[in-house]
């Protein structure tokens, strides 16, 4: 099995024969099994694969993030289940996507179950409902014939899907608790039609994934057959101008188009950087939104917490829009991505994350209060793409992304935002480490 699948931006073109593609069988007329599966959730990914593999480092991942997609093709009378187990993490959630990529409601319900809103199996307890440790049961079933207020149920797939349709199902895991994504306990899944119930036996997990599996992933993405096979950059890497100095398009929200698979919980901002060849680094400062501490469930909403979760991750500003990830002589792996837990905030509640060279890392390091995140070593003049999420605001917390017109205008972004919009400067290191960063941010709005 392929770990974490990190998609948020890309398009995605889900072609029929996907599901077939899995092993399953037609359905017809005269009852017989659905396409399905050959086993449960055959693909996904996670931060030590997308290292291992650029292939699979695709659509700005959030290397915090455990991924698991499964496709299925919609039938008359089709119903699946899942009987699975709250996961030690910060965050859970199911979505089922329509052929395009793009979740959707039927009859007033959406294509999206989050951890809080999961009844609990008789016996167990939701630990987003109530303090328990993580580990109960629950039981979550898509089928077509949706009404608002039942519990545990998503719709298979938007009113008057015609049958022979494939969906997608994601299955997301925030800030996991488990080291290992292998480690964590992934829902059992029952296909059941014309009352013949199929349940699927478990993908055989891989420890890197080759050949058919990595391009299923590809194919669920709708990245070109030339990525295929070459692997290559689908688009050409922009020229890193204008020089020296680098150049900063401010963060600011987006629209969001249909496709992409994004997780209705999240909301983006981003931000352009050419990055500078004159030895100065990128100073990004705001205050930070509070969220729950650690790496395992607790009651959502909960008093005193904006977020649930926020991150900013360091992407290239090419298709198919990669994470940093740069080899360390050491060894080890440094991904650009830093989520709420691993950003320093000084006493007023205020991160600074600094965006440099590999090579700078000590020295910001020391700087008190400042967070370091790498800019990529592989190509040091490539346009970045920084991108800030924010998910599930409290309902108290009116300074979200969630909140920002997207217009793409960096003052709509600062205006709604307040304190909390990420202002960013380019700044000497001498100047960032003596007059702090303040004195780099002076004249941003």
């Amino acid at each position: 099995m392929i770990r974490r699948f990190g998609i948020a931006g890309a398009a995605v073109a889900v072609i029929g024969t996907l599901a077939a593609g899995c092993g399953g069988a037609a359905s017809g007329a005269s009852g017989a099994s659905p396409i399905t599966p050959e086993c449960a959730w055959p693909i996904a990914t996670n931060a030590r694969i997308i290292s291992e593999n650029p292939l699979l480092n695709v659509s700005n991942p959030d290397t915090a993030s455990d991924y698991w997609v499964m496709a299925f093709t919609v039938q008359n009378g089709l119903s699946i289940t899942l009987s699975g187990r709250y996961p030690a993490s910060r965050y859970t959630s199911f979505t089922v996507y329509n052929s395009h990529g793009t979740p959707f409601t039927n009859n007033g319900v959406a294509s999206i179950l989050t951890d809080y809103h999961i009844a609990p199996d008789r016996g167990s307890v939701n630990p987003w409902q109530h303090v328990a440790p993580p580990g109960g049961r629950f039981t979550v079933t898509l089928r077509a014939d949706v009404t608002a207020g039942q519990l545990n149920t998503l719709p298979l797939a938007p009113e008057g899907t015609p049958a022979g349709t494939v969906g997608l199902l994601f299955l997301r895991v925030y800030a996991s608790a488990q080291a290992n994504p292998g480690a964590i306990s992934l829902p059992a899944v029952t296909f059941t039609a014309n009352g013949v119930s199929k349940p699927l036996s478990a993908c055989r997990a891989t420890a890197f994934p080759s050949g058919a599996a990595v391009q299923e992933v590809l194919h669920v993405l709708g990245l070109p057959a030339s990525y295929m096979q070459s692997g290559l950059p689908t688009t050409a890497s922009p020229p890193a101008q204008p020089g020296a100095a680098g150049a900063i398009v401010p963060f600011a929200a987006y629209p969001v188009g249909a496709g992409g698979t994004v997780d209705p919980d999240i909301a983006y901002l981003s931000a352009r950087v050419v990055p500078p060849q004159n030895g100065d680094v990128l100073v990004i400062r705001a205050k930070a939104p509070t969220t729950p501490s650690g790496n395992k469930p607790a009651p959502w909403p909960a008093p005193g917490d904006d977020l649930r979760y926020w991150s900013i991750c360091d992407d290239l500003k090419q298709s198919p829009i990669p994470v940093v990830v740069n080899r360390l002589p050491d060894g080890k792996v440094d991904e650009g991505c830093r989520y709420d837990s691993q950003v320093k905030l000084d006493q007023n509640g205020y991160y600074t994350i600094v965006v440099g060279t590999e090579t700078q890392s000590a020295a910001i390091e020391r700087i008190p209060g400042t967070t370091f995140l790498p800019f990529s070593a592989a190509e040091p003049t490539q346009l970045h793409k920084l991108n800030m999420r924010n998910m599930l605001p409290s309902p108290d917390f009116h300074n979200a992304i969630q909140n920002v017109p997207a217009n793409g205008n960096p003052s709509s972004a600062a205006a709604a935002m307040g304190p909390y919009y990420p202002r960013a400067a380019f700044c000497s290191l001498a100047t960032l480490a003596n007059s702090g960063p303040n004195a780099c941010l002076a004249g941003t709005t």
